[in-house]
């Protein structure tokens, strides 16, 4: 059966998000050979040299920039700005994420944050031993009902057809703030464009609080932090009682077996041992119907200690695209800063905007190759 130029294309892009890179590169060249006008089949070709780091990427990616592929010639500028900068063998992950943070760079998240952390009070029950939080000096820290209206008001003035994501904590659980639904609720009347991202240890998910949530709109994911599936284990990570807490989850299962909404995910942060495997093991089982996540140790900007054997990636860092906005209204560098001991400004004295375009923070976006050219703490980070 004959394929149509359009299906190849379409076939290329899908072996691309599957990171299937031999059936791309056998389509590609297929592709080239039979129709050498094709620029996303050079593109590909292109893409396959640099993963392999076989040397002959330039040339695929100059072919397919003359046939006005623009994606190509994103390719191309960061292969000739790791000929100058790279201080060591790259990863295929390293090369593909500064890849994205690019065409971040060269889109309007140059002068409109991706993301918003607005965190409404600084207030957890869990007592996690991957977490800042249980020595976090702002701990009990409220945000004023008149600066949350603020923010919101602030992020007005980011483009009604620009989606951005507004995550409602930072180190807190946002279900612990008895205003959350009804801030839930202005952000979809206010910014209809605004995709929310919800984080919580599940344990405050009352049935009243679930019915509530399945009315807010526009929630990428409802994620819970769980971490544990043996209950002393969870205790002892998170410090509260694991029948509690699955009792909880029990419940929100229910409610997606009908017509719950919202995707719901189970996290854990990994320590590579055998425990990996049974939490997936545990949530494929007792929750089939939530997505499990394993998430990757990180000792926040060096703010919790960690025995963690990595190295900081070279490249750019996506978190610059975002702004981190603590229950004081101070921002701090990212969500990785937890204690908010990097501060880039304050919404009390200035807009939203005003401070994400603000000249230091702009300067990280616009002309920081990657983190290891930046100042203390991103020249460290890890994650």
């Amino acid at each position: 059966m004959e394929v149509t130029i359009e299906k190849a294309i379409a076939m290329m892009d899908d072996y691309w998000l599957a990171r299937d890179f031999n059936n791309l590169k056998q389509l590609a060249l297929d592709i080239s050979q039979q129709k050498p006008d094709i620029s996303q089949a050079w593109r590909y070709l292109g893409i396959y040299a640099v993963l392999n780091g076989d040397g002959t990427a330039e040339q695929f990616f100059h072919r397919a920039a003359l046939l006005n592929d623009l994606e190509s010639s994103t390719w191309l500028g960061v292969v000739n700005q790791y000929k100058y900068h790279n201080s060591g063998s790259l990863s295929a992950y390293e090369i593909i994420t500064q890849v994205e943070l690019e065409k971040l760079r060269r889109s309007r998240y140059m002068d409109f944050p991706i993301e918003v952390t607005i965190e409404t009070q600084a207030v957890c029950n869990a007592a996690c031993n991957f977490c800042p939080y249980p020595s976090m000096e702002r701990k009990g820290d409220k945000m004023p009902d008149e600066l949350i209206d603020k923010i919101i008001d602030d992020l007005r003035q980011i483009p009604s057809d620009l989606p951005f994501s507004i995550s409602p904590f930072k180190v807190s659980d946002p279900f612990l703030d008895k205003r959350i639904i009804s801030i839930l609720e202005k952000i979809n009347l206010t910014l209809p464009q605004a995709q929310l991202r919800l984080f919580t240890n599940g344990s405050p998910l009352t049935e009243k609080i679930i019915e509530k949530i399945r009315l807010v709109k526009n929630v990428t994911h409802l994620w819970i932090s769980l971490n544990e599936s043996d209950p002393i284990d969870y205790e002892k990570v998170m410090g509260l009682p694991f029948f509690k807490t699955t009792e909880k989850l029990d419940l929100l299962h229910k409610y997606v077996a009908t017509d719950y909404p919202h995707k719901v995910t189970l996290s854990r942060v990994i320590d590579g041992t055998y425990k990996d495997d049974a939490f997936k093991e545990f949530v494929a089982a007792r929750y089939p119907l939530f997505e499990c996540f394993l998430i990757g140790k990180s000792d926040w900007t060096g703010q919790v200690k960690l025995d963690l054997n990595k190295k900081v990636p070279q490249t750019a860092c996506g978190r610059w695209y975002e702004l981190s906005i603590m229950a004081s209204g101070k921002v701090a560098l990212c969500c990785m800063d937890g204690e908010g001991k990097y501060v880039v400004g304050d919404v009390n004295n200035s807009s939203v905007l005003e401070i994400y375009n603000s000249p230091e923070y702009r300067k990280m976006r616009q002309y920081s190759f990657s983190r290891l050219s930046a100042a203390n703490p991103c020249n460290t980070c890890i994650t």
